[in-house]
């Protein structure tokens, strides 16, 4: 708001795109600025700086959480989840960089790794005998509207050697509005032989169409 925030367009529209950031951070409808922003989005950018060298610099790594059957107790599929170890900050909380890396497009590359070496992963317990487990992996909302999409599930699938109906891809309630595209796209990915699940159904958006 002009004066309390600054009386030039340029440092107006400044405080505005941090407001935004936070906003999206936050992931809530809007936020005002405030001056504790400057230093926040300054960090922003440093992690932004970091994150582009992550993959190469083998500072990511993928984490297992285990799906379990509450009736039998037995341990029925995987979640893949990210991680962040920087050398510097140490442990990165993935609501801090998973922001980052959607609004840069960062995440196209890094959620293939993922993708990739969570099959690659599963496939080995698989050879080890555990063929019964599942793996679910989660689909950012630019990965699941990228045009390369399915093509990159399957080449992943023939190169790693796992079974499709071991794949469980996850999406999120609020990639589903734009419902041509989304039908087109889980159809194709139905053809592959994947499950798909919707995650976090119910906390923002509820449309059960």
């Amino acid at each position: 708001m002009c004066p309390n925030h600054g009386n030039v367009g340029d440092e107006l529209l400044k405080h505005a795109n941090m407001a935004l950031m936070e906003a999206q951070q936050q992931n809530v409808p809007f936020q005002m600025y405030q001056p504790s922003m400057d230093g926040k989005a300054f960090d922003r950018l440093v992690l932004e700086n970091h994150l582009h060298h992550a993959l190469q610099k083998n500072e990511l790594r993928v984490v297992y959480h285990p799906q379990v059957n509450i009736v039998t107790g037995q341990i029925q599929g995987l979640e893949a989840l990210l991680r962040w170890d920087h050398p510097s900050y140490g442990s990165i909380s993935p609501s801090q960089f998973i922001p980052i890396a959607e609004n840069t497009g960062l995440i196209i590359p890094i959620g293939e790794w993922v993708l990739r070496t969570a099959c690659r992963q599963l496939k080995e317990w698989h050879d080890q005998g555990l063929s019964s487990l599942g793996i679910a992996v989660n689909l950012s909302t630019r990965q699941f509207y990228s045009q390369d999409l399915i093509g990159t599930v399957q080449e992943i699938l023939l190169e790693t050697g796992l079974p499709p109906e071991n794949l469980e891809l996850e999406i999120t309630e609020s990639m589903t509005m734009n419902m041509e595209h989304v039908s087109k796209t889980l159809q194709d990915l139905k053809r592959l032989g994947c499950k798909i699940a919707i995650d976090d159904f119910g906390t923002r958006y509820s449309s059960l169409t």
